[in-house]
């Protein structure tokens, strides 16, 4: 099997995990669309796949995640926005009378107001990927992953009862 082949593969068994990146900050105001960050995506994936060839250890999924992470944060920075996805239950500062996609849009718009790391840990979180893959992921230890999430959480909390 070809260089080739072997990549298209690797996308294709990643396809709806980068999709779902790829929406994700489209909807939250990316400076591209959820196709133009797909491309992009597949892009650096193709760039970086001779050093991904040349490390067996490394995760795929954790390797895709971490470059559709990367890509999509550096295209957000450059529209100066910041976004990630919600957390329900934990937050105290939502109208009990709202429909859920009302508490979910509030939530939106509390997560927009995190850093750009905070957002990409919530994001993964939310992706219910184990602290272990967040911390492959983003480069940082199992339990500093623990440590931000609650964090982040509190200050989730802080900010809905602004």
């Amino acid at each position: 099997m070809t260089n080739e082949q072997q990549f298209l593969e690797l996308l294709n068994e990643n396809k709806q995990r980068i999709v779902s990146v790829c929406r994700y900050y489209a909807s939250m105001g990316a400076s591209l669309s959820a196709e133009d960050l797909f491309q992009e995506i597949s892009l650096n994936l193709w760039k970086s796949y001779p050093k991904y060839v040349k490390c067996p250890d490394c995760q795929r999924s954790t390797w895709v995640y971490r470059i559709a992470l990367n890509v999509c944060i550096s295209q957000s920075r450059k529209k100066d926005n910041q976004t990630h996805e919600s957390i329900n239950e934990e937050i105290t500062g939502i109208s009990e009378n709202t429909t859920e996609q009302e508490q979910v849009q509030q939530l939106y718009q509390l997560i927009q107001k995190l850093n750009q790391e905070e957002q990409a840990l919530i994001y993964l979180y939310l992706d219910d990927k184990s602290h272990k893959e967040i911390a492959d992921i983003m480069g940082i230890s199992v339990s500093n992953v623990g440590t931000k999430i609650q964090r982040i959480k509190l200050k989730l909390k802080q900010l809905s009862n602004e």
